[in-house]
């Protein structure tokens, strides 16, 4: 509770950027403090704090902030809007300047996906996954079906009848191949597709595509007994026989991977995947060596905070005792990562030294405000819709 509370108070003096994306923006910060209110201080009212970042979002978007992605642009706050609206905390009127925004979004989603880039976090996927919770505008709908199009189009047939889709690994060459994690690659095609079917969105085509998707990231497991991970970073097409391993995180890796698959069980019903989704799962429950697997801070992307709510989501749902036990090792680790003295809460998210090292951070998807969220949603036990910003919900919020 007092790692919280400092997460809060750095929040609600914090200076406000010009970066109004969920992930890595202000509205990443006004949905921690959202959250705060309800559970801490069982208010569903918006305090000052979080209009404030509403009414600044609003003036970037007046003075030509015009990015459009989900972690750093329009649509990221945009999910913030309907998220509360849906919460509760704000009215359909309150939030009615989205609709002369969705037409700007949907062109900037096309023209990402028509070149390739579905990167959820940055590209086409993200912008999707925001007007899916704006389909009850019919207008939506036929946005939704253009880019399901052009994702079915640009799906590459493989012999076994699984489909993949290219997309860059390494923006510094251009190098291009098959990328399976969650936050950039076929993972967050899979769970985009989760989330159509969901809200029945031609749900017979989105049916066979999710069971082609998931056959393709099946055939990349490359566990043998004493491997660290199931799956590698990328497919195994595009990973050498050196790095047939992959981190422990959220962004890259098992964890993400193996949500989604578990996902994609319990919609499509399938207990072959739900057994090894579960397999994959146990099997990380016995990854603790924070240098070997990766965790270097605290934060939900690469960090102690995001493994700690992806095992403990994963709990509630199964009620499985070892992913509450390892739950609590993770969170551990979280509050023994509060170890800088001139830093936000304790915290700073990691950086390599020839970019400068570690660095403070305000937001959400490697900051203290993910870190304070997900302590919250422990807390509470219940309030974690918020999760669905990270592909991990199981609801329709």
């Amino acid at each position: 509770m007092q790692v919280i509370e400092n997460i809060r108070e750095e929040l609600m003096a914090s200076k406000l950027s010009d970066n109004i994306g969920l992930h890595a923006g202000t509205s990443g910060i006004a949905l921690f403090l959202a959250y705060y209110d309800r559970i801490i201080r069982k208010s569903n009212e918006l305090s000052p704090r979080v209009m404030e970042i509403l009414e600044h979002n609003i003036e970037q978007i007046e003075a030509g902030n015009w990015q459009h992605s989900i972690c750093n642009g329009i649509s990221g706050f945009g999910w913030l809007c309907e998220h509360l609206r849906k919460l509760g905390m704000l009215s359909r009127e309150e939030i009615g300047f989205l609709d002369d925004l969705d037409v700007f979004l949907y062109r900037q989603m096309m023209v990402d996906i028509k070149r390739g880039y579905y990167d959820f976090l940055h590209g086409s996927l993200g912008v999707g996954a925001y007007l899916t919770t704006r389909f009850e505008r019919e207008r939506t709908q036929e946005y939704m079906f253009d880019l399901l199009q052009e994702l079915e189009n640009s799906s590459i047939l493989c012999e076994n009848g699984a489909i993949k889709w290219t997309s860059v690994l390494k923006k510094e060459t251009g190098e291009k191949g098959y990328n399976i994690c969650l936050s950039h690659g076929i993972s967050s095609i899979a769970a985009f597709f989760i989330k159509l079917y969901k809200i029945d969105f031609e749900m017979e085509r989105v049916r066979k595509l999710l069971s082609c998707t998931i056959m393709y990231i099946l055939d990349q497991i490359v566990y043998r007994e004493g491997s660290i991970s199931y799956f590698p970073s990328y497919s195994k097409e595009s990973s050498s026989d050196n790095y047939y391993y992959s981190r422990l995180g959220w962004c890259y890796g098992d964890l993400g991977i193996a949500h989604i698959l578990w996902q994609a069980s319990i919609v499509l019903n399938n207990k072959e995947w739900e057994k090894i989704a579960l397999q994959v799962l146990l099997h990380n429950v016995n990854r603790r060596d924070l240098k070997i697997n990766g965790i270097r801070d605290a934060g939900i992307c690469h960090g102690s905070a995001g493994v700690a709510y992806i095992f403990w989501n994963i709990y509630l749902h199964t009620r499985i005792g070892e992913f509450r036990e390892v739950t609590e090792y993770w969170l551990d680790v979280t509050m023994q990562m509060a170890k800088y003295k001139d830093s936000l809460a304790g915290y700073k998210s990691w950086r390599t030294e020839e970019s400068g090292g570690p660095e403070k951070s305000d937001n959400l998807i490697d900051g203290i405000a993910g870190i304070g969220i997900v302590l919250l949603s422990v807390m509470s036990k219940n309030e974690s819709s918020w999760d669905e910003s990270f592909m991990l919900s199981l609801t329709n919020i």
